[in-house]
């Protein structure tokens, strides 16, 4: 009986350490793509910005920010 015990406790820590490799592969994948996503935001965002003020300062509107 003593097998079947450490079979199943050799079969939950390769669980464990397979989850862990996963996990730490997926960060790997997705931490640079979520940095670069921010960057792409970022720079859209002041594009967007400088867009609405070109067009406000074009139409010659009075009013403010």
């Amino acid at each position: 009986m003593t097998t079947s015990t450490s079979n199943s406790t050799g079969t939950s820590f390769w669980k464990v350490l397979g989850i862990i490799v996963a996990v730490l592969i997926g960060l790997a994948i997705i931490g640079p793509l979520l940095k670069g996503l921010f960057w792409l935001a970022f720079v859209a965002l002041a594009v967007y910005g400088g867009f609405v003020l070109f067009r406000r300062m074009r139409s010659g509107s009075s009013t403010h920010l």
